[in-house]
């Protein structure tokens, strides 16, 4: 199992790391992080899949050595 970042947590990361480094570790596009943090998508919507690689991308930043990845998934 792993432990998902909050909404909150994964707004300020969004308003406190560059959208463009987030964009190319997690393969999300920019415009798409653009529109969470400028509320034309809500966050809470977001794919469980999203949340995954930007937690982990968080976390890998971070030095967080807690969660699962499961290694079949790519």
């Amino acid at each position: 199992m792993i432990q998902v970042l909050s909404k909150e947590e994964m707004m300020n990361f969004f308003l406190t790391h560059s959208r463009y480094q987030i964009a190319q570790a997690t393969g999300i596009s920019e415009q798409t992080l653009a529109n969470y943090v400028k509320g034309r998508t809500d966050i809470g919507g977001m794919s469980f899949d999203k949340v995954i690689k930007i937690t982990e991308y968080y976390n890998s930043l971070h030095g967080k050595k807690y969660g699962y990845r499961d290694p079949k998934l790519k």
